[in-house]
């Protein structure tokens, strides 16, 4: 395996523990419905822009053409704005991040969010979030055409490096979601997926075999990587 060189993170549910605000907003907001959110919905929409995700979701649900992405959203938004800037950050995040600057790893955080949503969950890590010299919001930024599981939004982060890496092949890419794995797998990275427990589907084994068998690892916490594997020091 080719040395890694830079590392690009994923957010919700990599570095801050997110993804239970998340599936709360949407479950409420589809109760006003008499519909409900599930983990098999919650694996479909992760890593996608807003409005990706929207559409999905309402057309899953049967409810295109009946309630707007605006409706849809306030309802939404109303839930999560009251409790994800609460959320801490996942075992590991912090520690994995400065061990790999201090050893001139570059990193970087890929997210579907768009700025305003990255901006209001972060507000008590400023100074975490500030340790990423590259930050791509794919769901507001136009160089992004497509969300994850396309590969783009990985392809324009490895661009964003001031020192561009040799190949994709010396990226490394931390994932929680079945999307975005397949968008580092499909951007050519080696990618490292950390489901979260919670949201197992009950057909997880059919559902991950592509990602189980082409990521480079599938690990349970940041805490279990060994970064001597990918020929960075150890702690």
């Amino acid at each position: 395996m080719p040395t890694i060189t830079h590392v690009i993170f994923d957010y919700d549910g990599i570095l801050q523990n997110t993804e239970q605000a998340y599936y709360d907003a949407y479950d409420a907001a589809l109760k006003k419905h008499g519909r409900s959110f599930n983990n098999v919905l919650k694996h479909s929409i992760m890593g996608r822009k807003r409005h990706e995700a929207f559409d999905h979701i309402l057309s899953e649900v049967g409810l295109t053409g009946k309630i707007t992405h605006e409706e849809f959203g306030r309802d939404h938004d109303v839930v999560l704005d009251a409790i994800v800037a609460q959320t801490p950050l996942l075992p590991g995040a912090e520690k994995l991040t400065d061990h790999l600057i201090k050893h001139g790893i570059h990193v970087a955080i890929c997210t579907g969010s768009n700025n305003e949503e990255f901006a209001f969950k972060t507000v008590n890590f400023k100074d975490f979030v500030a340790k990423f010299p590259v930050k791509v919001l794919s769901g507001s930024d136009p160089e992004v055409k497509r969300g994850k599981p396309a590969p783009d939004p990985y392809l324009v982060t490895m661009k964003r490096f001031a020192v561009p890496p040799k190949s994709a092949a010396n990226v490394l890419v931390f994932e929680d979601s079945i999307n975005g794995a397949r968008s580092g797998i499909a951007a050519g990275c080696a990618t490292i997926f950390i489901p979260q427990k919670e949201f197992i589907t009950h057909d997880w084994a059919e559902r991950t075999a592509d990602v189980q068998q082409q990521a480079s690892e599938v690990l349970t916490s940041l805490e279990e990587f060994d970064p001597v594997k990918y020929g960075i020091p150890g702690y």
